[in-house]
């Protein structure tokens, strides 16, 4: 069972522990979701194919392009050919979320701060279909995985960068209008209690930890956006320390910047006064957090 200064803190933290435990446990039956590729396919025809090939699938409400699958594993979708060509990409449904609050456009310079595997950064190049989209990735092995996901994926314009994101601000101040900083985190959102390992080395430490790189990042990031420009914070993570923690640190940071509202297309959510969303887990996706700041002035 999961550590018991953790239930504690979940308690305090939601009022009650009852729905994000029932998320731990259903992550066990979680559907495999993906979504279309739209650098190298479009909705239809993946549909086509996947009717050919006896694929069940469905719809995610309200999240563009994105699919479950209801007769497949991961592993079986992973061996698909729609898969292997590029044409679809498997992503947990509130992991796609961060991008859709962002809302990438061909004409803005854009960057994805933490971009390893490639996840976020190929759908925001499917979103956007070309421009200036920048993936930073500071780990050598995660920097060659994100290259191999950009090339699988045709998105080739992504300028893909092997740095260290918390000091990247100093080659590009102000140079961005939007940014993702979907940062390391102690992946609470991801327990599965049916999975010992998802939660066994669980430990206030480890959360202390992600929270002292992650303010590293998101004061490089402040200071890579442009005046007007959006950030957008995310993490996999429940932690308070990592989540609603980090934006009210952030807004007293730099006082430029302005916490936005917004909504989102899942119903088990749960909003901080200060901003941000805590998207709880259920059986079709896991735990997730995404804060939205709008750069109002120069930073000092």
């Amino acid at each position: 069972m999961i550590s018991e200064e953790l239930l504690k803190r979940l308690e305090t933290q939601f009022g009650s522990s009852a729905k994000v435990l029932a998320g731990f446990r259903a992550a066990k039956d979680r559907r495999p979701s993906f979504r279309a590729n739209l650098l190298k396919s479009d909705d239809a025809s993946v549909m086509a194919a996947l009717r050919e090939d006896n694929v069940m699938f469905e719809r995610a409400k309200a999240v563009p392009h994105a699919f479950f699958a209801r007769n497949r594993t991961d592993r079986e979708l992973l061996e698909h050919p729609l898969n292997q060509e590029g044409k679809i990409y498997l992503q947990g449904i509130a992991s796609m979320l961060p991008a859709l609050v962002l809302d990438p456009k061909r004409e803005e310079a854009v960057l994805d701060l933490c971009a390893a595997p490639g996840s976020k950064t190929s759908q925001m190049a499917a979103m956007m279909g070309g421009g200036t989209l920048v993936a930073c990735e500071d780990d050598s092995v995660r920097f060659q995985k994100l290259q191999n996901t950009l090339r699988i994926q045709g998105a080739t314009f992504v300028e893909a960068v092997n740095k260290d994101a918390t000091v990247l601000h100093h080659e590009r101040p102000e140079a961005f209008d939007k940014i993702l900083a979907d940062v390391p985190c102690s992946a609470e959102g991801r327990m599965d209690l049916s999975d010992p390992r998802s939660y066994r080395y669980w430990s206030q430490k480890n959360v202390n930890e992600h929270a002292k790189l992650q303010r590293r990042l998101l004061r490089s990031a402040a200071r890579m956006l442009k005046p007007g420009g959006t950030l957008v914070y995310s993490t996999c993570t429940l932690a308070p320390e990592e989540n609603e923690g980090q934006v009210e640190w952030l807004l007293a940071e730099c006082p430029e910047l302005v916490s936005e509202t917004f909504d989102l297309p899942v119903s088990e959510v749960k909003r901080w006064p200060k901003g941000g969303v805590t998207v709880l887990p259920t059986k079709d996706y896991e735990g997730f957090f995404i804060a939205k700041f709008k750069k109002t002035a120069a930073s000092q």
